[in-house]
């Protein structure tokens, strides 16, 4: 009898990276990894540094910030559309300095891309400088002017901060931390502890939790296929598909200064305060007596009534006798007008028929 083959061939070790693609800008059009689809968790990279999920703690850690962030659809979707734009301008400023790509998902874990944020400690900006701080690395920060929420300037002194920090811990991990946590902290850990190494570190819980923020940002919102056992179809449809080109709104057309314009009142004479009523004869609504008047008009050429026949009461009419109602003659006070200098005053009777 022949033996009967396996029904499922082995899993191997590592990720299927045969087909990986690049990454020119993974959220406008997003390259998607084709990883290993028998694995929970993937191997990720922070800063050319892999991360050591297959560790116990590691993974602990890892897999509890990625369901968290991964259940938050609407803030994902937000962040994507908003990140897509921020990246354009800080992108070419991490290059100039020699600054990890990794490190552009940081101002998201920071301050979600809310410039005016303000923590409990005084951090503000996109960044989260402390005032402090950023005065060492040449903002102005006063009453009257902050450069912390000045992106371009902000974006290169964080550079310049990020430089100092890894000529000190000699590792981007460790970096980010000590960005967090401050370098003080990492240093006495590092000292108390004999260790160096990020992952291994006993931080506080903040800093220990921080570089993985920044890395569950970075997967979501770069390879949300990949994660398809915590997102939805409907997320994962909505972080995949090409953002909309924003256009620039069109200018709006410059005011014309020598346009033609219409004077009511003859300007050589006329007091702004004193002199005719304006005709408001064509605006105003008709007067009862108009509106009486307009229908024995009307009255008068139905078939019904003859047309001489107006002083001969009729029930079909308004009013019994239609001629005693036509015409009221009103006189009005004379009003006084300015004229020119040394010219006295006109008088104007208006003369009104209602």
């Amino acid at each position: 009898m022949a033996a009967v083959k396996p029904a499922f061939a082995l899993v191997t070790t590592g990720a299927d990276t045969s087909r990986n693609l690049s990454l020119a800008n993974s959220l406008d059009t997003p390259s998607l990894l084709v990883a290993d689809s028998s694995k929970r968790i993937f191997p990720i990279y922070f800063c050319g540094e892999e991360v050591p999920v297959h560790e116990r703690k590691v993974s602990r850690r890892w897999t509890q910030t990625l369901r968290t962030y991964g259940s938050q659809t609407a803030c994902l979707i937000d962040m994507r559309e908003k990140a897509s734009k921020f990246f354009k301008i800080i992108d070419p400023i991490l290059v100039k300095y020699r600054i990890p790509r990794d490190f552009r998902f940081m101002p998201l874990v920071e301050s979600a891309l809310v410039n005016h944020s303000t923590s409990r400690k005084g951090a503000s900006g996109y960044w989260q400088l402390m005032p402090g701080t950023a005065r060492e690395l040449g903002l102005t920060v006063s009453s009257k002017v902050d450069e912390r929420y000045d992106l371009d300037k902000s974006t290169v002194a964080v550079c310049r901060y990020l430089h100092q920090l890894y000529g000190e811990l000699g590792s981007w991990t460790l970096v980010a931390a000590a960005y967090n946590g401050g370098i003080t902290h990492v240093q006495n850990k590092m000292s108390q502890q004999k260790q160096s190494n990020y992952y291994k570190l006993r931080l506080h819980r903040e800093t220990s939790h921080y570089l993985f923020r920044i890395l569950a940002y970075k997967e979501l919102l770069s390879n949300p296929r990949q994660y398809a056992l915590l997102l939805n179809e409907t997320t994962i449809a909505e972080l995949t598909k090409p953002l909309p080109n924003w256009n620039k709104p069109l200018a709006t057309p410059k005011k014309i200064d020598d346009s033609p314009t219409v004077e009511l009142v003859d300007v050589d004479y006329a007091d702004p305060t004193w002199g005719p009523r304006h005709n408001t004869s064509l605006t105003r609504l008709p007067s009862d007596t108009q509106q009486l008047i307009a229908r024995a008009a009307s009255l008068r050429k139905s078939l019904s009534m003859p047309d001489g026949d107006l002083d001969t009461p009729s029930t079909s009419l308004p009013i019994k006798k239609l001629m005693m109602g036509i015409m009221v003659l009103r006189f009005r006070r004379p009003r006084f007008l300015k004229r020119k200098k040394d010219a006295g005053m006109r008088p104007v009777h208006i003369w009104d028929w209602i």
